[in-house]
């Protein structure tokens, strides 16, 4: 059958040969069609005689529910008028982004929840992006909104991935209610616009300890113990430099967590602090990869363990935490402005207690320790471990020797 087109319709209305009414029904007629063909699930009746189908809803833990009327012609109906509605809302960028927030954040911790908050607001308010109807987004408009967040914010690579992130979630959610007919951003890779973004990649001698700094640090930390032997977070510190410990990891220490008695003494590694950013409150959880993990005890460690009981003990500090004062357990932020103050105070480059992470790892790894050891004594992936953690912390007389071996067995 011939398709009748608009000029069809002009002369055979111009011309008194059909009426109006009859035209608007065909074209009300004609969109239904249109729309119903837009709808991708299937469409069955049950055993009960009703129809049924499913429809998007993202206030639904699956993403969709289903929809039941008495007759096929009623479930029509009622897809039409959902598309209808979804086409009727002219939305913004700013609306679509919240409506993927409302599901995301179910979905995600506290923490990362204020962090899209933040992030919002350095990528998208009082912008002219957010302002955009979902409809009017192109190709050419994310384009240049990439190129102008990357130059104006300084975006590095890791900066930007998150920021195409939430115009991609937003857009493919909008896409997926058929808010848009077409998503722009299938024609973009994130990658295509990291040539764009700053290098900001530390030194190495920012990220790591040499082996002289890390001596002048125990050094003074050894000499404030006989000033003021009660200052805990002085002991945290030294503990990360004999064990590569994260913050959190180490401030969730009890004393129950050492088996010094075992033929093979070890401590378990089972819990971290973390901060809550938007009750503001400090709180136990697992450790960052959800595993705890076993430390061996060697007599440096054993020796550490009963320097600090003894503290507490003297100090009347003594609790189920291994770090604690009289206000109660030691809180990470307190620890990481005491590495940054020795610092401070030696004239070395301030780094924090992570750094002490970096410089074990890559020292086990100097010292021909496995990947796969490291990773498991440190509680990281060995992809992890090779990719962020193992820097070279030899000097330049450790390479000359390895050359000069080289050459005499040659």
């Amino acid at each position: 059958m011939k398709k009748i087109t608009e000029r069809d319709l002009n002369f055979v209305i111009d011309n008194s040969i059909i009426e109006v009414a009859y035209i608007q029904e065909y074209i009300q007629r004609m969109k239904r069609e249109e729309i119903l063909k837009q709808h991708s699930r299937k469409i069955s009746q049950g055993k009960d005689g009703k129809w049924r189908t499913y429809i998007d809803d993202d206030t639904h833990p699956k993403g969709f529910r289903m929809i039941k009327r008495t007759t096929k012609k009623g479930i029509e109906d009622a897809i039409v008028e959902y598309y209808k509605g979804c086409q009727n809302k002219a939305l913004t960028f700013k609306d679509m982004y919240f409506k993927w927030r409302e599901v995301q954040d179910k979905m995600v911790s506290g923490n990362t929840a204020y962090k899209y908050n933040t992030d919002y607001n350095r990528f998208f308010k009082d912008k002219e992006f957010e302002k955009q109807l979902l409809t009017e987004i192109t190709e050419d408009k994310i384009k240049v909104f990439f190129h102008g967040s990357i130059k104006e914010n300084c975006l590095t690579k890791g900066a930007f991935k998150k920021l195409y992130g939430y115009v991609d979630n937003t857009l493919k959610k909008a896409y997926r209610e058929k808010y848009i007919t077409e998503n722009p951003m299938i024609y973009f890779e994130c990658k295509q616009f990291y040539r764009y973004c700053e290098e900001k990649e530390k030194p190495i001698e920012k990220q790591v300890y040499s082996e002289e700094e890390e001596q002048k640090i125990i050094g003074l930390l050894h000499l404030e113990y006989e000033r003021k032997p009660q200052y805990i977070p002085n002991y945290v510190v030294e503990l990360a430099y004999l064990t590569g410990m994260r913050v959190g990891e180490l401030v969730a220490l009890k004393w129950e967590d050492f088996h010094l008695d075992e033929k093979e003494p070890y401590f378990v590694i089972s819990r971290s602090e973390k901060y809550n950013r938007m009750t503001k409150e400090y709180f136990i959880d697992k450790t960052k990869n959800q595993k705890e993990r076993a430390f061996p005890v060697d007599n440096t460690i054993k020796d550490f363990y009963h320097k600090i009981h003894k503290v507490q003990i003297q100090n009347g500090f003594i609790c189920e935490w291994m770090f604690a004062n009289e206000e109660g357990r030691i809180h990470a932020p307190v620890v990481s402005s005491c590495i940054k103050n020795k610092c401070g105070q030696l004239g070395i480059p301030k780094r924090g207690i992570h750094a002490f992470r970096k410089t074990l790892n890559s020292r086990l790894r100097c010292e021909g320790v496995s990947e796969v050891i490291m990773s498991a004594i440190l509680g990281h992936s060995v992809q992890v471990n090779r990719t962020y953690y193992t820097f070279d912390t030899s000097t330049m007389k450790d390479k000359t020797d390895i050359v000069a071996k080289i050459h005499t067995c040659g």
